[in-house]
Order: structure tokens, then sequence, then C-alpha cells
């Protein structure tokens, strides 16, 4: 009984490093993920039909190889599992018998195959070395550049990346709330949208503290068009609060409010704005807008609608008169900053980003999902007028002065644009560090919430920083920068 107790262990323990030695789980991974990506550019909502036709067919080939690939393995794996039991059962018979001469080509497979396979002592020692060896093994710590599992990565390809998909939750989920969306009273909606590292994310998180709005969160991925649903049948994961990939001292978890609305925009306009090298200002026609309406009521839950998005002024004129008409209230706060401190923080971003990128395939096609093009290997200006060809701005990538440039043709337009609009609010980032209870409480007072709500916020005090100089000063951009400061509704804080 001991012997064919050990033999079950021996068993386990052989076919389980024929089993890494064979790599077997790197190859179900890259079958995973290349399954993932046919499908994801089989609806890819930007790519016209030719290119995604050429697109599919490599990845089809991929898709075939791998697994081919994983065929082939557990073939293999088979027999040498088939090899290592008859090996232990030769063993186990010579042990016992002290002899092989009784083995002959007329009962073979019974001397090979013998019936302890299937008594309880070898059945268990087979099995505790498979349920041993994960509890003793130490956990794997998260790879920071790639956080993701295969499988998390397939949800965010299929729910998240094909619009044909995504169109078809989103269709399921206001079937699902009709009733609710019939009763709704979220009329009132907020956007934080400039251009990158203006301060839109911790803005954007102290009003979200308020309990009157409400927001997409973590939570909510990959399944965005399921606003509702998902977050009711979701796990309650822990939230534990990591440092995002940006490196800049912000903590983020599955509670987080973040930028995720733009997938909605991506999958039901995509290369109407999203071009080669740039994405361009558009209008929403009314069939869009009463979706996009619906969206935003199930997220919201009749509270008031908060979204962080830096593409929102490329449709913010559009959207705000779709609002007026339909008697919804919303505001758009347009956070800038010193425009050399914003354009060394956009250069250093670039950088951490563009080289992620590099290592993690992944991350590259994450940020395209949620059209986060501010910076990185898919970097696309953000120009606020239908013109593709009104901007270029001048210098390399990874010189501050092209960055620089970014900036002043970025608030040039939005303040040519917006400054005059009702409802349209420019946020001096420097005016928010010197007083940012002050500054919040500014914005609060443009909204129908009660005043004591902003002692709901727990606000941490800023160090400022000084701002970088670089040793050629654009008079052109300080003279824009004041000009922004003179409209900005914190300017008195």
């Amino acid at each position: 009984m001991i012997f064919e107790f050990l033999a079950g262990i021996f068993v386990a323990v052989s076919a389980g490093i024929f089993f890494l030695a064979i790599n077997y789980i790197k190859s179900a991974n890259d079958w995973i993920i290349e399954t993932s990506k046919f499908i994801y550019f089989s609806g890819h909502p930007v790519l016209n039909d030719d290119e995604i036709y050429s697109l599919i067919t490599k990845k089809f080939r991929k898709v075939f190889s791998s697994f081919l690939i994983i065929i082939i393995k557990t073939f293999i794996f088979i027999i040498a599992a088939l090899a290592i039991v008859a090996f232990s059962s030769i063993a186990l018979h010579f042990i016992i018998s002290g002899s092989m001469s009784d083995f002959n080509s007329f009962d073979l497979a019974s001397k090979l195959f013998p019936e302890h396979l299937y008594d309880w002592p070898f059945i268990l020692g087979t099995l505790i070395p498979i349920i041993i060896v994960p509890l003793i093994q130490k956990k794997k710590t998260t790879n920071p550049d790639d956080p993701y599992t295969p499988l998390e990565k397939f949800m965010h390809y299929l729910f998240l990346g094909n619009a044909n998909i995504s169109k078809l939750l989103f269709k399921f989920e206001l079937i699902k709330n009709k009733k609710f969306l019939e009763s709704s009273s979220t009329k009132q909606n907020v956007y934080v949208s400039g251009l990158a590292r203006a301060g839109t994310t911790v803005l954007m998180q102290y009003l979200a503290q308020i309990p009157h709005f409400k927001s997409l969160t973590y939570r909510n991925m990959p399944f965005i068009f399921l606003p509702r649903t998902w977050l009711k049948h979701s796990s309650k994961k822990e939230a534990v609060e990591t440092e995002r990939f940006h490196k800049d001292g912000i903590k983020h978890s599955v509670d987080t409010q973040e930028a995720l609305e733009e997938p909605f925009w991506r999958n039901y306009i995509g290369a109407g704005y999203i071009k080669e090298d740039v994405i361009t200002a558009h209008s929403i026609d009314d069939k869009i807008y009463n979706n996009y309406d619906a969206f935003r009521k199930l997220v919201a839950e009749n509270s008031i609608y908060l979204a962080k998005n830096n593409n929102h002024l490329l449709r913010a004129e559009s959207l705000h008169q779709l609002d007026s008409n339909t008697g919804n209230k919303t505001i758009t706060i347009i956070p800038f900053r010193y425009p050399y401190a914003q354009a060394k923080s956009l250069l250093t971003q670039h950088k951490t980003l563009s080289s992620l990128q590099n290592r993690n395939e992944f991350a590259l096609d994450y940020m395209d999902f949620l059209v986060h093009h501010e910076f990185g290997l898919h970097h696309k200006m953000a120009i606020l007028s239908e013109n593709e060809n009104s901007h270029t701005p001048k210098g390399d990538k990874d010189s501050i002065e092209y960055w620089a440039n970014i900036w002043y043709l970025f608030y040039k337009e939005a303040l040519n644009k917006y400054s005059d609009k009702e409802n349209f609010y420019f946020f001096c980032y420097e005016k928010f560090v010197e007083d940012p209870h002050s500054s919040i409480a500014k914005i609060i007072s443009l909204l129908e919430v009660p005043d004591d709500q902003i002692t709901s916020i727990e606000i941490k005090k800023f160090t400022p920083k000084k701002n970088s100089e670089p040793e050629n000063i654009n008079q052109e951009y300080i003279n824009l920068y004041n000009a922004l400061v003179s409209k900005a509704v914190n300017n008195e804080s």
C-alpha cells in the first residue's frame, strides 16, 4: 500500500515537472491573447473594412498556429504522462517482486498499467502534490508592468475593444433598465476636461468625494457598457490602493473614479474623430446623444453625473447644446497649468508611458481602448476644430519645446472657443494649489448642491513646486497663461 502511495507521488511530481518544462501554460496564454486580438480587430471601431480584413487574416493565422502548438503539446504531455505511469509501474513491480522475469508480451499492458492505478493509495498519492504544491508556493507579486492576467486581457479585448459586442451589451442594458431610465431624475452633469497633467485627476477625485456626484470607477472595467447591471452582480473586491503607472504620487484602487467614459464615443463614432495622427472636434447626432444620455443616467443613478475626460472638449459645444435642448444642466471645468510646468510633466509621462508600452503591448492597446492619446507611442494631438490640418506642433516629441507648443495650441483654441460660452469655466491649477478648499467651493457654487457638502471633502494641503523655466521663454505662452488666469473661476481664491 505504501509503495502504491509513493508511486502516485512520483507520477504526479514527474508529470508536473514535465508540464512546466514544455511551457504549456505560456502556450495556452499565447493562444488566449491571439484569440482576443482576433476578436478585437474583427470589430475594431476605427479601422476601415479593408484594414480589418487584412489584420484579422494575419491574426487568424496566429490563432491557428498557437492553437496547433497547444494540441501538439497536449499530445506530447499525454504520451509523457503514460510513459511516467508505465515506468512507475515497472519500478514498483521490481521493488515488490525483486524480479522482471514474469514480464512478457502477452500481459505487458496489465503490467504497465496495473489495477493499483485505480486504488485509493495511488490516487491519494497523485492528489497530494497537486494540493500541497500550490499551498507552499510563495504568492507571486503582481508585475507592475503587466498586472492583468490573460483572461482579464481577453475580457478587455472582447467587451471593451470590439464595437459590435460593446453596442450589443449596451442594447441589452437599455432594455433591462427601461423602467429605471423612464423614471430617472439625473439632470446635472459635470465634466473636468483639459490638456493632461493640469490637475484634472486630483480635481475630479475631490469632487467625487461629494455624495451628490457619481462617476465610473475601475469596478466598471471592462464592462463599461453595462454600467448598472455589472456593478450589481460583480464581486465586492477589496479596494487596495497602489500608485498609478504615472509615478506621480497619485494612488488608485478599484473604487477610484477615472476617465473611463471615452470607450462609448470610440465605439459609436470611432473614425469620425480618431484620425491617424490627431483626434478632432465633432458634432453629435440625436440618436447617439440619446444613447449617451441614457448611459450617463445609468452611471449616475439619480445623482450628478461626473466625468473626467480630456477628450470631452472635442464634442463639448455640441453636447452642451443638446443638453440645453433637453433640460439638462451641464457645466465643463477646464483646468490649465503654467505652460512649462505642464509641458515638463507631459514630456515625463510621454517617456514613461512609451517605455511601458514598448515592454507591454497590452498597455498600448489598453490606452487605445480609452482613447488615451495625450502621450505615449500612439500620441495624437487633440484639435478642438474639425480641421485636422489646422495646427501642427513644432519640435521633437522628446523635447519640452514640443509639449509647450502642444499646450499653447490647445489652450489658445480652448480660450477662443469656450471663454465666452455659458457653463464653461477655466480653472487655474496654481490657484488651486494655493487654496484648494476655496477653489473647490467656487465649483460647488455653480451647482445645485447644498453648501454644507463642501465639508465632506478631505483636502490634502499641496506643497507648491516652483514653475520650471527653460532658457528661452516664449512670451506668447506666458501671455496666453495670464489670459487664462484672468478668466479662471478660481482666480479670486
